[in-house]
């Protein structure tokens, strides 16, 4: 029972977020991303100009984060060219993120937002929260919580 109980309070505190999310809007330029790599450098979305870029807000422990990294990474592989992945992760230590990377074999760049700054320029409430951004800079699409793989994954090449 507390499991569908938790799982109903999740399901509409994702609908009402989506609803009333603040940050950035569709069609509206993506806010500049203020985090780090692992290794410490900055990461500018002007790096991938030119490309679809998705932008995922991330943590480790977090069940849909954990199953979608892999999707992601198979699709940054396969549209390496137009296609450009970045996970953000407010919450984890850099050590954990670093752990995940070579557990999952991730090779997008996972960032580490420690003063959520890019987590409060894009209004995310609830983890995680997919931005789907044109060639031109424009934010396209946003995904809250858990949705169909197979949807997100349609908004993302519907774009490229």
């Amino acid at each position: 029972m507390k499991k569908v109980i938790c799982t109903a309070l999740f399901f509409a505190l994702s609908f009402l977020s989506a609803q009333t999310s603040g940050g950035v809007k569709i069609g509206e330029n993506a806010p500049d991303i203020s985090a780090k790599d692992l290794s410490g450098k900055s990461v500018n979305l002007d790096e991938f100009k030119g490309k679809v870029i998705v932008v995922r807000f991330w943590e480790k422990g977090c069940h849909h984060c954990m199953t979608e990294m892999p999707k992601l990474q198979a699709l940054q592989d396969e549209y390496k060219d137009d296609l450009a992945v970045v996970g953000i992760n407010s919450f984890n230590s850099i050590e954990d993120i670093k752990a995940f990377q070579d557990e999952y074999e991730v090779t997008f760049p996972l960032l580490k937002d420690d003063l959520e700054i890019s987590k409060k320029r894009y209004g995310v409430i609830v983890i995680p929260t997919t931005f789907v951004i044109d060639k031109n800079g424009a934010v396209r699409e946003k995904i809250f919580g858990m949705s169909s793989w197979e949807k997100s994954k349609e908004k993302i090449l519907k774009l490229l």
